[in-house]
């Protein structure tokens, strides 16, 4: 409730604010918003990193307008560094701390991961190397270039924006008109959407999710093969729905982010899931890591072995551990062998519903690695998954005799098992149109269908959203990274 009040304070401010002053709005608001909520030490991160950034795409711009360009790639490589050692450094700095011996202070790791920090560097790194490529130019207003590094629908999970474009985004804002009917259809269109993913989906499913990944040996594997293919659906439903919401409250003010998913179990193979899945870090590793590495043009040998180092960054990019590498080297794997499939006569494997369903059965096999809390934990989750190995009864876990099966009572099975199934439909319609759910309403259905089924998604969140107070909301899942 607080959130949604904030949220209307802003946009009425933002609202009767003369055009050119209303990006001031947006930015105080932002600062506001990540002082609350990453508190005095988040926000503090965020202002060095946009600090650093901003100083280094000036410096890069000064040996480019002297066409120094070996000093210009000492730069950038200098701010890569940094920028990768401030990320990665954190993420492993507990890892790396036993390895060589020396205990982290308490007070240090106290602190944890500042929200947003995977988000926001490697937006700091895209913006250096796109002043360098001369895509961005550096030098600008030091707080309009705060408010791209800060904007706070985008500031906890992404997307990652690229400067050059949320510039252009920034200025659209002083034309932005308190009653602009395509703006308002378009925005609630992803703000229901995302709402009904989140709090009707992903925060119902996540329950029982939780309660098998905590200890798999005690139910059937029946019951662990379904916790396996929940937390697939509970995590696009969240991450997914994080972008629509984020989508739909940053169309309110005139800002059209990346859209970060596209029907992503729907693809025929796992490179094409990934052009479904997380597009905006998919589009960075390209630009940023793949290409750069020599991408495919020498050889296939060495664009498998650049394909696997971008999952392996990938893998290091979302967590601390080695579930999160086993998994970014998966998908790497995975990736490499649909890539010779496409040529060879194995090619049914990699298309049409064959394809799809191979596909989806290896992506949920993968997030295994990626929801559990370490490789143990994974790896007992996966044997339990094999019929007649453990100790429980096949269906164990699945019956209501005691009281509600995993967590949830039969109605609340009954809204997940609804919810899943229309979540479904309308991926596949939106599939066939080369489209996603929102942005379908949003365009191509009619004003009576259009207004029935958002009165529809809005009583569903308002009767069976998973509300709660304290540590019963759940948070974004993605929110951690």
């Amino acid at each position: 409730m607080t959130t949604f009040v904030f949220l209307i304070v802003t946009f009425l401010l933002f609202t009767i604010t003369p055009g050119k002053l209303r990006k001031w709005v947006l930015l105080i608001a932002s600062v506001i918003f990540i002082y609350w909520q990453g508190k005095a030490f988040g926000l503090s991160v965020l202002l060095a990193i946009t600090a650093l950034s901003y100083a280094f795409g000036v410096i890069i711009s000064h040996f480019k307008t002297k066409n120094e360009k070996r000093a210009q790639g000492v730069a950038l490589t200098c701010g890569v560094i940094i920028f990768a050692a401030i990320l990665f450094g954190w993420k492993y700095l507990a890892l790396i701390s036993s390895l060589i011996g020396i205990e982290v202070p308490g007070k240090i790791s106290e602190l944890g991961l500042p929200i947003g920090l995977s988000f926001y560097t490697f937006q700091a790194i895209s913006y250096i190397a796109d002043v360098y490529k001369g895509k961005s130019k550096a030098g600008g207003n030091p707080f309009m270039y705060a408010l791209y590094m800060m904007w706070f629908p985008k500031w906890m999970s992404g997307p990652i924006e690229r400067e050059a474009d949320f510039a252009l985004q920034i200025e659209k804002t002083e034309g932005t008109k308190l009653f602009d009917f395509e703006k308002a259809v378009r925005g609630l269109s992803y703000l229901l959407w995302g709402l009904f993913m989140k709090m009707v989906i992903a925060d119902r499913i996540g329950i029982p999710v939780d309660l098998v990944f905590e200890k798999p040996t005690e139910f059937g594997f029946l019951t662990v093969m379904l916790a396996s293919l929940l937390y697939t659906m509970q995590i696009y439903c969240d991450f997914a729905g994080y972008t629509n919401i984020m989508i739909g409250i940053s169309s309110m003010f005139g800002i059209e982010l990346t859209q970060n998913f596209r029907t992503p179990y729907l693809r025929e193979n796992v490179v094409d899931f990934w052009r479904g899945w997380h597009i905006s870090l998919s589009n960075f590793l390209k630009d940023y890591v793949y290409i750069p590495l020599g991408g495919n043009r020498k050889g296939t040998a060495r664009k498998a072995l650049n394909t696997l180092a971008v999952f392996f960054v990938c893998g290091m990019w979302h967590g601390a551990g080695l579930t999160f590498i086993v998994w970014g080297i998966f998908h790497g794997v995975m990736n490499v062998l649909a890539s010779i499939m496409k040529k060879s006569r194995a090619e049914f494997l990699v298309k049409g519903m064959m394809g799809r369903f191979i596909s989806f059965v290896l992506v949920s096999f993968a997030w295994i690695f990626f929801r559990a809390p370490d490789m143990g934990v994974a790896l007992t989750f996966i044997k339990s998954m094999i019929p007649f190995v453990g100790t429980a009864g096949i269906r164990t876990g699945l019956s209501f005799q005691d009281g509600p099966m995993l967590g949830l009572s039969q109605i609340e099975w009954w809204i997940a098992g609804l919810s899943l199934i229309l979540l479904t439909v309308m991926d596949a319609l939106a599939y066939r149109k080369d489209s996603i759910p929102p942005e379908m309403a949003a365009t191509k259905w009619g004003d009576f269908l259009r207004g029935g089924v958002f009165v529809f998604l809005a009583l569903v969140i308002l009767i069976f959203g998973r509300y709660g107070a304290g540590d019963e909301i759940r948070s974004f899942v993605y929110a951690q990274f």
